[in-house]
């Protein structure tokens, strides 16, 4: 029997038992049981029926057991959000593709890797084919017929594999459509950000935090501009290592910058550090990011992708993030996750790019007070890399991991409130009350 587990913490694991059955010489899946394992008691299972429905003990009618695991999922995380993790001192947040999937308008939305594929087969196929057949794809023989139902879909190992043949033995045609791929996914990558996207919300909710704590850091590793986007609906100040005049040229000490506002008055004289503002790190280039004359520009028109400062899809990744301004953002993420007091939440991320990956375990191992989250959809990530294999581990040991099966839409919409941010609120309200009455008193 197989297992999807839709959420996993030393203190809670939910997960579903599937069988395996043959339907039109099909093999699918049916769920059959849910499981809810807490550390403090015995499993709870509940048998699923044809409807989808499971008997619960306190309920008279049945019901569905989607609904009900999501529940429970949704109060473990908003509870963690709101009682341990509510008075944490830095929040990093790293989203990865999962983050854009579904997200734009029209026909272009946010894709998978598997997702990308598909669109170039049906817009290109000639291109995808001739790599394909160029590099020996999925161990393709001359000549053999490829089987687009069968093959793996990994943009990603095609273009890496590609990529070398291309630079052991450089050839014309090799490099035309390398180069067509890479047009393609920028194409691809453009997005509009929708009225129904969670971008706008997210950034509120995480960013509503008691001034005295650090500002976020939020990592992205997609080239869209989606959280640009809606900073600019919300009026957010964002602070992305550019420097603030025309043309915007990347320095990386911005990131050491912050923005306060001075009040002056006759009573009181003080700097307060402005609200609606976050750091941005890009960490594997932006569609607007060009190379020009030895500097990295901010450019919404940029013609020769050559020219791009993006890191494209391939093995080469990690190589690719000791150069700048890839450099200065793994730089700055090491900094982050080595910092005490720290909550990482990971969006939309696989686990699968062996450069930040191999950071995050080893900073969990480092530092034993940062605490992490990851947000995955429809199962919380793989065991298939070791990476993944490891962070599984840890977190069976430790409390501090919890890997939540959610889409970044519903994880926004229930991401709460921050309740340390209403009480800093308050007593700031109290000190200022407190301050008048003392004028009031002094003049009398």
């Amino acid at each position: 029997m197989h297992e999807q587990i839709l959420l996993k913490n030393k203190n809670l694991i939910i997960k579903i038992h599937l069988e395996e059955i043959e339907k039109d010489d099909l093999k699918i899946f049916k769920e059959k049981q849910l499981l809810i394992i807490r550390a403090d008691g015995a499993p709870e299972i509940y048998e699923i029926d044809e409807l989808g429905q499971i008997a619960i003990a306190e309920k008279e009618e049945k019901v569905n057991w989607r609904s009900f695991a999501k529940e429970n999922i949704r109060n473990f995380y908003k509870n963690l959000l709101q009682s341990r993790y509510s008075e944490i001192e830095h929040l990093v947040i790293l989203t990865g593709a999962g983050s854009s999937v579904g997200i734009g308008e029209g026909e272009n939305v946010g894709l998978t890797m598997a997702g990308l594929w598909n669109a170039l087969l049906k817009e290109d196929q000639g291109c995808l084919e001739r790599l394909i057949r160029c590099t020996k794809y999925g161990n393709l023989e001359d000549g053999k017929e490829i089987d687009h139902q069968k093959i793996e879909k990994d943009l990603e190992a095609l273009l890496s594999k590609a990529g070398m043949m291309n630079s052991v033995a450089p050839h014309k045609q090799l490099d035309e459509d390398i180069k067509t791929v890479k047009k393609f996914i920028v194409k691809k990558c453009t997005l509009c950000l929708s009225n129904t996207a969670p971008h706008q919300s997210f950034l509120n909710k995480t960013t509503l935090r008691p001034q005295k704590y650090p500002r976020v850091k939020l990592f992205t590793l997609n080239y869209d501009t989606l959280f640009e986007d809606a900073a600019g609906k919300e009026r957010f100040t964002v602070i992305d290592g550019f420097t603030f005049s025309s043309p915007r040229i990347f320095n990386g000490k911005y990131f050491d910058y912050d923005i306060i506002e001075t009040r002056h008055s006759r009573q009181d004289k003080h700097d307060s550090i402005i609200p609606k503002l976050f750091y941005l790190f890009k960490m594997h280039g932006s569609l607007t990011w060009e190379k020009k004359n030895g500097e990295i520009t901010q450019s919404d028109s940029i013609e020769d992708v050559v020219n791009r400062v993006m890191i494209f899809p391939q093995d080469s990744k990690f190589e690719y993030s000791y150069e700048q301004p890839y450099f200065e953002m793994m730089a700055r993420f090491q900094q982050a996750l080595r910092t005490e007091n720290t909550l990482l939440i990971t969006i939309g991320y696989s686990y699968l790019d062996k450069h930040i990956s191999s950071v995050i375990i080893e900073s969990l191992k480092q530092n034993p007070s940062l605490n992490l989250i990851t947000v995955t959809y429809p199962v919380v990530i793989g065991t298939d890399k070791s990476f993944q294999a490891e962070l599984h581990s840890i977190t069976e040991l430790q409390s501090r991991v919890t890997m939540i099966a959610e889409t970044f839409t519903d994880f926004t919409l229930n991401y709460p409130e921050n309740n340390a941010h209403k009480r800093f609120d308050m007593l700031e309200e109290l000190n200022q009350s407190l301050k008048k009455i003392n004028l009031t008193t002094n003049v009398l």
